[in-house]
């Protein structure tokens, strides 16, 4: 009898055991189809993240390009006497540009290329030391600032001055890539104009300013309508005053959206 109940006792924990086993385990075609389904997930949604990664950084390096800037500026007035604008309306492009350069830590390399720059048989060349696109990425374009050749810091970001402006008003316009030769090399994405101002600060360009008369064209030393200037569209000179919104990551046209998500793709 005791050989008998211990039997049924047995025999019920070994079906216990076996229900259990297959109640929480899983059949290799229910792992396979799991991951399956994960990496169709993972292949949507990647792209993404990586693009969102990608425009943080941009932006990142934007703010610190700008705050850069401003520093080399304020140090500029420190060491000369004036700001960058009234030295500049006062010496030339060449030793503006070159007086500005000692404000950093490092200088890797220098360019003279200017809008006039010929090649040996005489044909003009400009100022491009590597192209630049529109935003879309469609065209490729010379820099906007090319009065003054270019100079890479120890980050490798590229900088060059534009026309130099009248004693008294703001300028001259600082065109800066802010990751240098790598990807995207497109206005408005890694490339930014800005403006120095006469009280020693540089702003993005088309902000307004005491010393800033207006105008309606983009090759000026000014204010104008930064809306106007800073679209989605092949044309460079449509992302002048980017950086303006760059910098808040405001969507220049469209409330409720904002710069480096959504205007940057053409959304």
């Amino acid at each position: 009898m005791y050989n008998k109940v211990m039997h049924h006792i047995e025999r019920d924990f070994f079906n216990l055991k076996k229900n259990t086993t297959r109640h929480f385990g899983f059949t290799l075609a229910e792992v396979l189809i799991t991951l399956g389904i994960i990496g169709v997930v993972a292949a949507m949604t990647m792209p993404s993240l990586i693009a969102n990664y990608k425009y943080m950084v941009l932006q990142n390096q934007l703010k610190a390009a700008y705050s850069d800037l401003n520093q080399a500026a304020k140090m500029f007035q420190v060491h000369n006497g004036i700001s960058v604008s009234e030295y500049a309306a006062t010496y030339t492009s060449t030793k503006t540009f070159k007086e500005f350069q000692k404000e950093f830590n490092a200088v890797l390399k220098k360019s003279d290329l200017k809008w006039d720059s010929t090649d040996e048989e005489g044909n003009t060349i400009g100022a491009s030391p590597y192209k630049w696109k529109g935003i879309t990425g469609n065209k490729t374009y010379a820099s906007n600032c090319n009065v003054s050749g270019f100079f890479w810091d120890s980050q490798g970001r590229v900088i060059g001055f534009d026309d130099l402006p009248n004693l008294g008003n703001n300028g001259p316009k600082v065109c800066i890539d802010i990751n240098g030769e790598k990807a995207p090399n497109r206005y408005g994405q890694d490339y930014f104009v800005f403006m120095f101002t006469t009280d020693g600060y540089v702003i993005p360009w088309g902000q307004e300013h005491k010393n800033n008369p207006s105008c309606t064209s983009y090759d000026g030393n000014c204010t104008i309508s930064t809306k106007d200037y800073c679209k989605y569209t092949s044309d460079r000179i449509l992302q002048l005053t980017c950086s303006n919104y760059a910098l808040i990551n405001q969507h220049p046209t469209e409330s409720g959206k904002d710069y480096w998500h959504d205007f940057v793709r053409g959304k």
